[in-house]
């Protein structure tokens, strides 16, 4: 895996008003910086150090969650993401892609534990499990108009 740290610097969230109908949930990442760094321990390899602030917004004006900190990057295409970054402000795809995915599943994952303690719905749904009908029961939702 190309990502071979990370660490957070901030974690802030605040609730807003009372929700007076149904609320938006969106979560989504920002890339701030990237900057070249080394990683390893007893041999040096070439990454980049990329920042970010990751956000969870419920809206409309019920709460927010914003994590920054630092990803470190030490797959291919370090020198190319450095230069596309320095002319674009871009990641090269794949990085960028695996970037993402990581704080995704970080980002998302310290919301869940945020959300509980806050009384917020989580950032993402979780599957259901539900009971099976029993064989004569009929449920109302499989009914078809065939006509």
């Amino acid at each position: 895996m190309p990502i071979v740290a990370y660490h957070i610097d901030e974690i802030s969230a605040k609730k807003g008003g009372i929700p007076k109908g149904a609320v938006d949930i969106k979560s989504g990442s920002k890339i701030v910086s990237v900057d070249k760094t080394e990683t390893g321990m007893f041999k040096k390899y070439d990454g980049i150090a990329v920042s970010f602030e990751f956000r969870t917004d419920y809206e409309p004006n019920v709460a927010e969650i914003v994590i920054r900190g630092k990803v470190v990057y030490a797959g291919e295409d370090v020198k190319e993401s450095l230069k596309t970054w320095g002319k674009e402000k871009k990641l090269v795809e794949n990085v960028e892609v695996e970037v993402r995915n990581f704080l995704f599943r970080k980002c998302l994952g310290m919301g869940i534990t945020i959300t509980e303690n806050m009384n917020l719905p989580p950032p993402l749904l979780f599957p259901m499990v539900a009971k099976r009908p029993k064989k004569n029961e009929i449920n109302p939702k499989d009914l078809r108009y065939i006509g």
